[in-house]
């Protein structure tokens, strides 16, 4: 038996607001992550006969023409699907069609759709012995669809805007469903711009999530159990302790539940979820990557987690680990985008501020639970007490502004960061702002998916 294929490409995509079969995804245009795999659909029990494709868009007709297509134009698209249906039809007539063939109608903007599926279907339908069958699950009936010739007449009475989905509901008793997941059954009708996962929600890693949410971009922060974290007051991971945390006037809200992330967005905010080891990646599939754990190591970050992955400080060789890194070192370089090589090494000296730099961060003298007895924000003297660990007292370093503490209560190791001091009295509203520092590490990763964006993927609306 024969199956013919008919690809309609010649929607106007006045929701995606520009030619969106043309815009590229992953490296390509969409139409061709569908049409690569309709040639190499490998089938035992029928044969793959005319190949039609029935567009308005010149491009399109000569690059699948060179792939043996039988290009149609169609130059009337304001008659909707149906006209596309009709042309594509009487190209096949013109062919030796026989009775018993099948016609099998796909669109171009499903470019999830993988070609095992297809081919399955289609074995499936032969098999059911039915005369329609169509792909879809317990949720809705989807595309491709394929028709044996016997429902000819009915596709060509159709009218406008109006596809094959009326004749397969007027049909279910004569209608084979291959059942496949929503995400292969999805056409793309709108813009968007890219997901990106955030691992680490620290302060740094805050600057980052700010900024990209302020961009547009979808953001949902993974954070470990029990985050340690000094800059409490601009760290969006203190959510996983308080259920929020606001920074700058943007809200994060933890979630319990990873489908719950959409609620988050839908009300402006930013989704933070508790998963330490990032399992989760694999799962919801995120177009990019940040690792901001900032631990000067890779604690499980890897090049193909995301069509786009970037970390942040040493620990990390972009091109291989990752495929970006970007420079946390203080200095004229901070804020680099890396494409090869790595961030400058860890020295293990903080970066000079006010004229000092190891003295700025105060160290667990001993194990034991934090009790803090100075707030962030306050005026310090060196050598006064500022918490106890246990019962062990710390004392500030220098004079200055107490910037940073860990949070009261909790559990620290012997020669843990717990503290940082500014020295410049003036900063005090840096306490609670983002810093430079982090706003030039947000930059350099703005800049580094807005390009890939304008290179490689399109903005488009899964």
């Amino acid at each position: 038996m024969r199956i013919h294929f008919i690809v309609l490409a010649a929607g106007n995509s006045r929701r995606f607001g520009s030619n969106k079969l043309l815009s590229m995804l992953n490296g390509k245009p969409m139409y061709q992550h569908l049409t690569d795999r309709l040639n190499r659909i490998e089938a035992e029990n029928f044969t793959v006969g005319e190949r039609i494709v029935v567009s308005q868009y010149e491009e399109l007709l000569e690059s699948l023409g060179r792939e043996s297509y039988c290009g149609v134009r169609n130059e009337k698209p304001e008659l909707g699907i149906s006209y596309s249906i009709r042309l594509g039809l009487e190209a096949l007539a013109k062919q030796n069609v026989k009775p018993e063939d099948a016609v099998c109608f796909f669109v171009c903007d499903q470019p999830y759709l993988e070609r095992k599926t297809i081919q399955n279907f289609l074995e499936g339908y032969l098999a059911s012995g039915r005369g329609i069958g169509c792909v879809g699950n317990r949720h809705r009936l989807g595309n491709p669809v394929v028709f044996r010739m016997q429902y000819r007449e009915e596709l060509m009475a159709l009218i406008g805007d109006t596809g094959g989905k009326k004749i397969v509901k007027e049909h279910l008793s004569d209608t084979y469903v291959y059942e496949t997941e929503d995400r292969e059954l999805e056409d793309i009708d709108y813009r968007r711009r890219p997901f990106v996962i955030v691992r680490g929600g620290g302060d740094l890693a805050s600057g980052v999530i700010y900024r990209l949410y302020r961009e547009g971009y979808r953001v949902l922060v993974l954070e470990i159990g029990k985050p340690a974290c000094i800059r409490r007051q601009v760290a969006y991971g203190e959510a996983v302790y308080d259920g929020q945390a606001e920074v700058e006037g943007v809200r994060a809200t933890k979630i319990s539940r990873l489908e719950e992330r959409t609620h988050c967005w839908e009300l402006g905010e930013i989704p933070v979820f508790a998963d330490a080891e990032g399992k989760s990646i694999e799962c919801i599939r995120p177009d990019v990557v940040v690792d901001a754990i900032i631990a000067k190591k890779n604690l499980g970050t890897y090049k193909n987690m995301a069509p786009l992955t970037i970390a942040l400080g040493p620990g990390f060789t972009a091109g291989e680990d990752v495929d970006v890194v970007v420079e946390t070192m203080r200095g004229e370089t901070l804020g680099k985008v890396y494409y090869e090589g790595s961030a400058l090494p860890n020295t293990g000296i903080p970066g000079m501020v006010g004229g000092y730099a190891k003295e700025r961060v105060i160290h667990a003298p001993a194990d034991g639970k934090l009790r803090a007895v100075r707030r962030v924000g306050e005026t310090v003297e060196k050598g006064e007490i500022l918490a106890y660990v246990g019962e062990t007292p710390v004392y500030a370093t220098l004079d200055g502004i107490l910037r940073g503490l860990i949070r009261d209560g909790f559990e620290v190791k012997q020669g843990l960061k717990i503290m940082d001091i500014d020295p410049r009295y003036e900063e005090l509203e840096q306490c609670f702002h983002i810093s430079d520092k982090a706003k030039k590490i947000a930059n350099g990763v703005y800049e580094t998916i807005r390009q890939w964006e304008e290179t490689q993927w399109n903005c488009i609306e899964r």
